[in-house]
């Protein structure tokens, strides 16, 4: 069978119009919109480029104007002509290339700098129902997309979440490519500080979900910032900064914000639950517990212990269970590709980036994943060289 190349793009924030980006009018914070060398590179990129299936996670508007989520449309279904100027991926005549995209906040805005409603984005946009599933089948590979929208009313300017009856258990099979999209990160780029203010509000159930459920990838932006890599579950569950890896009486020594800095460089963004007690569970005991409750197991957090001691006890009997025991080994084995993609042509983007992904078959029959990340080098979209997994 024929490999599957997928392209992920991020954070566009267009403008009223194609060939107007960020003015005077409108520089406030938040409302600069897209460069506009930056948007026709993307759009020649995507023309020339050999790919199956364009993957869009939200934010694709500035401010949630109707005009600018009709320019979108028109540019990704049809083609559209500005003098010499030819724009538009005409998907809505191309048999072999598609499309699937889920909102972001900005596109909440409405006009406004609050989150409100997705009226105007579904005038042009399909609804997303946080855990539905479009199938499609490509050179033979059957690619099953699962859309999580993680924008909410309640979200003030940028916050956002997925309701918890949306993360149900999945029964997903070894024989297909699943993929999850959403918006907002629940999972920190390495080297980057941690952006609390703009992280989903319940992003541990939600890391607990994505990196559990058996998906084998999972697509998402809104931080502008660029990760992309394929660890395994226990691998990105030990890249958490583990408290009590520090003997107590150095953190009395360690300055609070040497503390905070060595945190907020965390890969996966939540945090634990405490005893009754203020005492920490281990970051492998509280992503375990996470796990199984995800999986409907009946577990208490550690905030239902006196100590935290009580709380290793139940889950050690947990994990005497032979069934339990094995359902964690497996899961921490599985293998998950991380694209955070970079915002691809929002104006004031430190870099404008995106993710090119092929998913294949070995001769075994186990799934092969390589990518390419590219960046905007003020003309046109190059393919890095180093592969550092981080802007």
């Amino acid at each position: 069978m024929q490999s599957v190349r997928v392209v992920h793009i991020s954070d566009l924030h267009i403008s009223e119009h194609l060939l107007r980006g960020a003015d005077s009018t409108f520089y406030l914070p938040h409302r600069y919109g897209h460069n506009v060398q930056a948007f026709l590179a993307l759009n020649n990129f995507l023309k020339k480029t050999g790919w199956d299936l364009l993957l869009i996670t939200g934010d694709v508007s500035r401010i949630g104007n109707i005009q600018s989520f009709e320019w979108v449309r028109n540019w990704l279904e049809n083609e559209i002509v500005f003098g010499d100027t030819h724009l538009g991926l005409n998907l809505s005549k191309s048999p072999d290339r598609t499309y699937l995209i889920i909102p972001g906040n900005h596109d909440r805005f409405n006009g406004e700098l609050r989150q409100s409603s997705l009226d105007l984005y579904h005038q042009e946009f399909p609804v997303v129902r946080s855990g539905s599933v479009k199938s499609l089948t490509i050179h033979g590979h059957k690619i099953n997309v699962h859309f999580f929208d993680s924008t909410t009313p309640e979200g003030g300017f940028a916050f956002g979440a997925i309701e918890q009856r949306s993360l149900g258990p999945k029964n997903l099979s070894d024989e297909d490519i699943d993929i999850a999209l959403l918006h907002h990160h629940f999972l920190q780029p390495p080297k980057h500080p941690r952006e609390i203010s703009t992280e989903l509000t319940n992003s541990a159930d939600v890391a607990a979900y994505m990196l559990n459920a058996g998906f084998d990838g999972v697509f998402f932006g809104h931080t502008h910032k660029g990760y992309i890599g394929r660890p395994n579950v226990d691998t990105l569950s030990g890249l958490l900064n583990d408290r009590r890896k520090v003997p107590r009486v150095l953190t009395r020594l360690i300055p609070k914000w040497l503390m905070r800095k060595l945190e907020g460089e965390c890969l996966v963004s939540y945090k634990r639950e405490s005893a009754r007690n203020g005492q920490l569970p281990t970051l492998a005991s509280y992503f375990n517990y996470l796990y199984l409750r995800q999986k409907r197991h009946n577990l208490q957090g550690p905030s239902s212990f006196d100590n935290i001691h009580q709380f290793y006890e139940q889950m050690s009997k947990a994990a005497a269970n032979e069934s339990i025991h094995d359902e964690l080994e497996k899961v921490k084995s599985k293998r998950i590709l991380i694209s955070l993609a970079p915002s691809a042509c929002q104006a004031e983007a430190q870099w404008k980036g995106l993710h090119t992904v092929t998913f294949d078959r070995d001769e075994s029959g186990l799934l092969d994943v390589s990518w390419d990340r590219y960046e905007f080098d003020g003309s046109e979209f190059q393919k890095k060289l180093r592969d550092l997994h981080v802007s």
